[in-house]
C-alpha cells in the first residue's frame, strides 16, 4: 500500500475536529502559521516531512500512524533501535566529573577533534561507527578541560569543547537521538559564548536551530536564527571571511525554516542576502558549515521542496555540481531530497539510483535515517520489475523485508 500524502490533510482536520481544536490552535501546537495549517487541511500543501507527522500525531492524540497515514507505519524504523554508541555518549554528556591529577593537553585535544571531524564529513563504510566510538572519550575530556583551565586556556578550551559539541549535534540528529542532540547544541552556544566568540556562538545558534528545526519546532527556530543575525548584524563592518560564512549560513537555514512555516517572500529575501555572500566568499567549511555558492544552490532546492514545487525542485536538482560539494552531509541531504522529489513524481528509477549514490558513500544512512527509510518503504510497496534487482540491495541493507 502507498501513503497518499494528499489524503493525510483530510485526517488531520477530520482528527482535529474530534479533539474540538481550531486550525490556529493545532497550528500552534504543531509549530506552523495558520496559513501552513489551512494549506495541508486543503490538500494544497502535503504534509512531506516525517517528523512533522510525528508532531501532528502527538498533537492529536494518535498512537497509531495508520489514523493519518492510511497505511501501517511505526513511530521507530521496524523495531530498530538507535545507534549503540547511543548510550555511551549519554553518560558522557552527563558526567561532569574530572579525573584525579587531570592535566589537559589541548594541543592534541585539539588535533583529536580534528581527526573526528574529518572523518565525520569524509565518506566512509564506518563513519557513524567511527565517530560514535570517539564522541564519548572527547566529551569528557573537554568537559574536564573546561573545569580545570584559566584564562586563555580556559577560553580556548571552551571554544574546543563548542567545537565538539557541535559534532555531537550533528552525530546525535542523524541517529534520531532528538534530545541528546538539542543538549548539545545548548551547550555548544554556551561555551562559544563563555569564550567570548561570536562567530562560533552564531554557528552555535545554527546548530542549535537545526535540531529544532528538526523536531517541528520552526517557530521556535527562526527565532534562534533571527536572533543570531541580529546580534552578528553590528560586527559586519570589514567582516572577516568567517563570519561572512557564518552569517551566510544563518540566512540559508532561515530561507529553509521560512518556507517550511510557508513565508515565500521572506525565504526568498533571506537566498538573496546568501547568495550575494557567497558570491564573495566562495566554497568555505568555517565551523564546518560548508557553506558557498554549491551550498546556497542545495538550500534552494530545499526551500523549492518545501513549496511543494516538486517538477521545479527536480530541475534545479539536476543542475547542481554536488560532487564538489566538500561536506559529505550535504551530498547525502542532496540523495535523499532528490529521491524523495522522483519517488513522489514516480520516476522510481531515478529514486533508486539516487539512493543506490547515497548508500555508496555512506552504507549506514539506510540504517539509522528515518527519511531514507520511509523513502525505501514507499519505493518497495509499488515495486516495478525496471528498479526491482536494484532495489533489493538497498532494502538488504536497510534490514527492511522484501
Amino acid at each position: 500500500m502507498e501513503i497518499d500524502e494528499w489524503a493525510i490533510g483530510q485526517r488531520i482536520a477530520v482528527h482535529r475536529a474530534r479533539r474540538g481544536l481550531t486550525q490556529q490552535e493545532l497550528a500552534g501546537l504543531v509549530g506552523i502559521s495558520l496559513s501552513m495549517m489551512k494549506k495541508i487541511e486543503s490538500g494544497d500543501r502535503p504534509v512531506t516531512r516525517f517528523a512533522q507527522l510525528v508532531l501532528f500525531a502527538q498533537a492529536l492524540r494518535i498512537k497509531d500512524l495508520r489514523d493519518l497515514t492510511g497505511v501501517p507505519l511505526r513511530l521507530t524504523s521496524d523495531g530498530h533501535r538507535g545507534h549503540p554508541a547511543a548510550d555511551a555518549l549519554y553518560r558522557a554528556l552527563m558526567d561532569r566529573g574530572v579525573p584525579d591529577g587531570y592535566r589537559p593537553d589541548l594541543d592534541a585535544l585539539a588535533r583529536r577533534i580534528e581527526r573526528t571531524w574529518q572523518a565525520w564529513q569524509a565518506a566512509s563504510v564506518f563513519r557513524y561507527e567511527l565517530v560514535g566510538q570517539q564522541l564519548p572519550n572527547l566529551i569528557q575530556e573537554v568537559q574536564a578541560a573546561t573545569r580545570v583551565t584559566q584564562g586563555g586556556d580556559r577560553r580556548r578550551a571552551l571554544r574546543l569543547a563548542s567545537t565538539t559539541y557541535q559534532l555531537v549535534r550533528t552525530w546525535t540528529k542523524r541517529v534520531g537521538e532528538y534530545e541528546l542532540s538539542l543538549v548539545a547544541a545548548d551547550r555548544a552556544v554556551c561555551c562559544a559564548l563563555d569564550a567570548d566568540d561570536p562567530d562560533m556562538a552564531a554557528a552555535g545558534a545554527w546548530n542549535l536551530a537545526m535540531i529544532l528545526s528538526a523536531q517541528g519546532r520552526i517557530g521556535q527556530a527562526r527565532e534562534v536564527i533571527q536572533r543570531a543575525i541580529r546580534e552578528l548584524m553590528p560586527r559586519m563592518a570589514q567582516a572577516s571571511p568567517r563570519r561572512l560564512a557564518v552569517f551566510g549560513g544563518l540566512h540559508l537555514l532561515g530561507a529553509t525554516e521560512a518556507a517550511r512555516d510557508d513565508r515565500p517572500d521572506e525565504a526568498h529575501r533571506q537566498l538573496k542576502v546568501a547568495t550575494d555572500i557567497a558570491t564573495r566568499t566562495g566554497e568555505t567549511n568555517y565551523f564546518r558549515m560548508a557553506f558557498g555558492p554549491i551550498n546556497v544552490a542545495l538550500y534552494r532546492l530545499s526551500a523549492t521542496i518545501e513549496f511543494g514545487q516538486v517538477r521545479q525542485a527536480l530541475e534545479l536538482a539536476e543542475q547542481i555540481p554536488i560532487g564538489q560539494s566538500p561536506a559529505v552531509e550535504r551530498r547525502l541531504t542532496f540523495y535523499l531530497d532528490s529521491a524523495r522529489c522522483y519517488a513522489r513524481s514516480r520516476h522510481d528509477v531515478a529514486a533508486v539510483h539516487m539512493l543506490q549514490r547515497l548508500h555508496q558513500e555512506s552504507p549506514e544512512e539506510l540504517r539509522y535515517s528515518v527519511h531514507v527509510r520511509e523513502t525505501l518503504r514507499e519505493l518497495r510497496s509499488r515495486m516495478k520489475p525496471a528498479v526491482e534487482p536494484d532495489l533489493h540491495p538497498l532494502l538488504n541493507a536497510a534490514s527492511l523485508p522484501d
